[in-house]
């Protein structure tokens, strides 16, 4: 037997009415022209590129395809920057009383910077957001601590430690690095930075969330006139869709895009919990053995849960394959695509599209989420090679044969 390698949900209540709509106001048009106001003011800011994928799109008997590049995001090669920055510098200036609108060259009055460097940020992570928050810390020149699961590769643990944090690998998966760093917070005085919301904790992870919006501005923007039907997005504990997702209910209400949720199988909260119903969260627990180890994420933020679950159209559980096949799609593209270098979890978006419009197994989903020649899909690549060794392993692999790629 064939093995299955994506589940498909589909929410069919995303359009429906209901009176219980969540918290999607963070993501308001004036909310979001403020944020990005204030990443203007990084030194090193720039939209990242959208690149149009005409040929993928002929290949798949869709309209147009574009592919969001986080990779060249900051110097990090992953979108986490946007959240970490945004979310450590409105946490700062509540803490030293600086009044607004939030500017980083403000950060460099020596006031600000010898109160900052008093000031320890710590903060769970699989590697990327970790990172960002060590950039953000050495930017302002405070110290950096993160903790990172069981089997964290030494590249990641470099990323950070480039940056001068701490990394700490524990022995544990990502969720019970989560509970700890919240601990050491508490127990020593540090601030937390974390995306994951729990009750008691939701600010941060807010902001966090806000940081995001600038992502979907900046792509909009350099789509025109043009607004995508569909957007895939890669999903760990639901940050960045919940906030691209309340970007689209609060600019669109009911004419808003299709935005498709894409998690790890072997982390796939998410989806299972849908697949029961919807009304509460079925963790994942265990290893959460996956090669998308920035998806490696069990237990759901609580706030991307409630607007998922809520406006969400689709929720994908992908194997491994997929994002392989999506790296091997973008590095070796038919022309006049350009090449794309994506990570695993960049590419696990195109890889589930390449699937989904190729597989005899995927057309119901099709057709239920309305994919085929009218479609204007937008993907998000959300990092780079961020494991060099295993992306070039994985590209040099590379045998095309459609939907797999292998």
């Amino acid at each position: 037997m064939a093995t299955i390698l994506l589940n498909l949900f589909d929410n069919l209540r995303a359009r429906q009415p209901s009176p219980d709509a969540p918290h999607t106001a963070f993501a308001a048009p004036e909310t979001v022209q403020h944020i990005r106001r204030f990443h203007h003011t990084l030194p090193t800011y720039r939209p990242t590129p959208l690149i149009a994928l005409d040929q993928l799109a002929r290949t798949l008997g869709v309209g147009r395809i574009w592919i969001k590049d986080e990779s060249k995001r900051f110097d990090l090669n992953a979108f986490k920057g946007l959240g970490a920055s945004y979310a450590v510098c409105t946490t700062l200036a509540d803490h030293l009383d600086m009044p607004p609108p939030l500017d980083f060259t403000a950060f460099s009055q020596p006031r600000i910077r010898k109160a900052i460097a008093a000031i320890t940020l710590v903060t769970a992570s699989d590697g990327n957001h970790g990172a960002a928050v060590a950039w953000m810390a050495a930017q302002l020149g405070c110290r950096s601590k993160v903790l990172l699961p069981r089997g964290t590769i030494t590249a990641r643990l470099d990323a950070i430690r480039t940056f001068g944090g701490q990394a700490i690998v524990i022995d544990g998966n990502y969720d019970d690095a989560v509970r700890r760093a919240a601990r050491q917070a508490d127990d020593q005085g540090h601030f937390l930075i974390q995306d994951t919301a729990w009750e008691g904790y939701e600010a941060i992870p807010e902001r966090i969330m806000q940081g995001y919006l600038t992502l979907l501005d900046e792509a909009l923007a350099q789509m025109g006139d043009t607004l995508p039907t569909h957007l895939f997005v890669p999903c760990g504990v639901g940050a960045l869709a919940a906030s691209l997702q309340a970007y689209l209910v609060e600019h669109f209400a009911d004419q808003r895009p299709r935005l498709v949720v894409i998690e790890a199988a072997a982390a796939d909260c998410y989806y299972r919990s849908m697949r029961a119903g919807g009304r509460e969260i079925i963790p994942v627990k265990g290893e959460l053995a996956t090669r998308m180890a920035g998806l490696a994420c069990g237990e759901p933020t609580r706030p991307g849960w409630e607007i998922l679950r809520r406006y969400a159209d689709a929720f994908a559980s992908a194997r491994d394959d997929l994002a392989e096949a999506g790296m091997r799609r973008l590095a070796f593209p038919h022309p006049p695509d350009p090449p794309i270098e994506a990570g695993e979890c960049g590419a696990v978006s195109t890889g589930c599209l390449c699937h989904m419009m190729q597989s005899e197994t995927t057309q119901d989903g099709r057709k239920q989420l309305g994919l085929g020649p009218e479609s204007h899909i937008l993907l998000i690549s959300t990092e780079g090679a961020t494991d060099p060794d295993a992306y070039r392993k994985t590209v040099r692999r590379f045998n095309d044969n459609g939907s797999t790629g292998r």
